[in-house]
């Protein structure tokens, strides 16, 4: 299969002028005109998947093939699953949207994850996914910003920690077994982590059996993909039990030939992400319950401190309030330099102001657990701020509620999104900025929190 793909890219993604398939198509039906040329037997996501609107009109174009390209990738629900012979998934619809909309044609094939990455190394394709962020990638490939989130897992029997041959959590120089699914992001990591003896299975289905039989002592696993598993075994959640262990971005990998070629398309395709935005990681229970008891009363002793209340007063005496088309301007000139890594002239004037100092020593100070920092008045304009965000108006983001809140001991707590920026995990804490003297609420503290750092057991 994976020879005949190759072969018909070679055919229509010729740089030369000539027949391309599914040029400027929907990306649901380029993928699945594709397979059809193949004779490939799994299908796609359709286009009626993605709610598509409008008409959706196939058509040949003849002119300009150099866009198309192959993603491998590897079955791994709930992210690429077959559904009814269809290729269907979050991470596929994704890419379907991405694609879509820079009007690129692209083609899929699956085939275990090695041999993904071995062709992307060795020029057979032009990129795959999901795949973790790793330097040993990063020396022939390019990633994209992630397209889902993942939250690692050790799986092991209930009560088993009592055994005295296994620890709370597994060492790589421990006693226990320690398994993996075979070619995985996990288990590639587990490697790096220095695991040399892992236990490695062909699929979930059989790791998740092979800790129930007792055969494997720890499974490191994503939590969402363990639970499919586990249903699909008829196996109580009451006979595992799960700990943390860390969150993983998963990406498209594009070789850096491919990228050399088209030097555009990453950065067009990471453009459009926002709008095919990746599904935020809902806090469990036990990850709410911490950041309120370990991190919410730190932010706010923060917001009460007497020098940040000074500067906060200070900043809001001198502002001149601008008007509504300036206040628009401005944000949306800080908004596109921003997108690029660039800072506008108002940025780089707030960032260089007290209350921004301020609040990077804050930041720090905490030990890698806060990963940005900013404040912004009852207005929604950025005072001061630890790092460069993403826009200049906050008065239309949820945390401009904390501006107004009768209750001024509440907190807004958001679900996990990863940063592209810091490349972090990030739960952003906001908290009202209260004069002591009158009540009055000044401003509003946002905190993100890097969950990878601030969440992990051990701290």
């Amino acid at each position: 299969m994976l020879h005949r793909v190759w072969e018909l890219k070679r055919h229509f993604g010729k740089t030369a002028r000539g027949t391309v398939l599914c040029r400027n198509w929907p990306s649901a039906l380029c993928v699945g005109a594709f397979f059809a040329w193949c004779g490939v037997a799994v299908a796609p996501v359709q286009a009626n998947d993605l709610q598509l609107s409008g008409p959706q009109v196939a058509q040949l174009e003849t002119e300009g093939t150099e866009d198309f390209l192959i993603l491998q990738t590897n079955l791994h629900p709930p992210y690429q699953e077959l559904q009814n012979g269809l290729l269907r998934g979050y991470s596929v619809a994704v890419l379907n949207c991405v694609f879509e909309r820079i009007s690129v044609g692209y083609g899929l094939a699956i085939a275990p994850r090695q041999r993904n990455r071995q062709m992307v190394q060795s020029g057979q394709a032009d990129g795959f996914f999901l795949a973790r962020i790793s330097d040993a990638m990063d020396e022939y490939a390019v990633a994209s910003k992630p397209l889902a989130l993942e939250k690692w897992v050790w799986v092991s029997l209930y009560g088993s920690a009592d055994d005295p041959h296994i620890s709370q959590a597994p060492d790589p120089d421990g006693f226990a077994t320690v398994g993996a699914i075979l070619g995985s992001n996990e288990a590639e990591w587990l490697e790096e982590q220095g695991f040399k003896d892992l236990m490695r299975v062909p699929s979930l289905a059989s790791l998740v059996a092979q800790v129930a039989a007792g055969r494997v002592d720890y499974a490191l696993v994503d939590k969402k993909s363990f639970e499919i598993a586990r249903n699909e075994l008829s196996l109580g959640a009451d006979k595992f039990m799960l700990q943390f262990e860390r969150y993983a971005p998963l990406v498209v990998y594009f070789s850096k030939r491919y990228v050399a070629a088209h030097p555009d398309l990453l950065g067009k395709l990471n453009g459009v992400l926002e709008f095919c935005e990746t599904r935020p990681m809902h806090l469990e229970p036990w990850e709410r319950d911490s950041i309120e008891r370990l991190q919410l009363p730190t932010v706010r002793q923060f917001a009460k401190t007497p020098e940040l209340l000074t500067i906060v007063e200070t900043l809001i005496r001198d502002a001149k309030r601008p008007s509504s088309d300036q206040k628009r301007l401005t944000d949306a000139e800080w908004t596109a330099l921003a997108r690029i890594g660039q800072s506008s002239p108002k940025a780089i004037e707030i960032s260089e102001n007290a209350l921004s100092e301020y609040l990077r020593a804050f930041q720090i100070s905490s030990d890698a657990q806060i990963a940005e920092a900013f404040v912004f008045d009852v207005h929604g304009q950025i005072l001061g701020m630890s790092r460069l965000t993403s826009d200049y108006d906050q008065s239309d983001e949820a945390q401009f509620q904390m501006t107004e809140s009768i209750n001024q001991d509440h907190a807004l707590i958001t679900d996990i999104r990863f940063d592209a920026s810091t490349k972090t995990f990030l739960s952003q804490i906001t908290v009202p900025i209260v004069d002591p003297q009158s009540g009055r609420t000044l401003a509003a503290l946002t905190v993100g929190l890097n969950v990878s750092a601030a969440l992990r057991p051990e701290s």
